[in-house]
């Protein structure tokens, strides 16, 4: 004689175990973060986009307008770290700033001084090396540096960019067979000049 567990019956040889307790499907999961165009405050609404770009310009003018636009970004301070500042994307500040245009040429002609900056910067991090400074610690100094030269090219290409040198290749033998063909046609035209004649007085 079996003993059959509550809920159980037995069919033939095999026992069937009845589950008493029902299960709900687990309802299917919902994103815990809004779309990626409401993440940031501007994008929410095209009302809250221009309240905020003219939020920004207002600082931007109250600070001291285009100079202290000019002495943020040369002094290497970059858009994204401004953007950061104000709550918003790189690009929307970015578009806010090209849209004057006394802002937009105050930001081209401060990333060119940005380089000089840039450089500064990666002598400042080689000087913080010592003799105790690890392997690691130099080769990620070296990578930073690089960067930065990198960096200071984009910006100040005549100053600081890397431009491709044009190998001149010398052929000696050429240059030894043009000498001898212009030097068989110098004596060819030498020989085409008729004799003098001699005139006696």
């Amino acid at each position: 004689m079996h003993n059959t567990p509550p809920g159980a019956q037995i069919e033939g040889r095999v026992l069937v175990q009845q589950n008493t307790h029902t299960r709900t499907p687990p309802a299917p999961l919902l994103p815990k973060t809004a779309p990626a165009r409401k993440i940031l405050k501007n994008w929410e609404t095209p009302v809250a986009g221009k309240a905020l770009r003219k939020r920004i310009l207002s600082d931007v003018e109250r600070q001291g307008g285009a100079d202290w636009l000019y002495d943020q970004i040369a002094s290497g301070i970059t858009v994204a770290q401004l953007a950061r500042d104000y709550g918003c994307s790189r690009s929307y500040l970015s578009r806010a700033l090209n849209a004057n245009d006394e802002y937009r040429k105050i930001l081209q002609e401060a990333r060119v001084e940005a380089a000089d900056a840039l450089v500064e910067e990666g002598l400042t991090m080689v000087d913080t090396l010592t003799g105790d400074s690890t392997s690691n610690e130099i080769s990620a100094t070296r990578e930073k540096v690089n960067y930065r030269k990198f960096m200071a090219g984009a910006l100040n290409q005549a100053k600081y960019g890397t431009r491709p040198q044009n190998n001149i290749t010398l052929n000696i033998g050429d240059m030894h067979l043009d000498a001898l063909r212009k030097f068989n046609r110098d004596r060819q035209n030498l020989d085409d000049i008729p004799d003098a004649e001699i005139v006696d007085e």
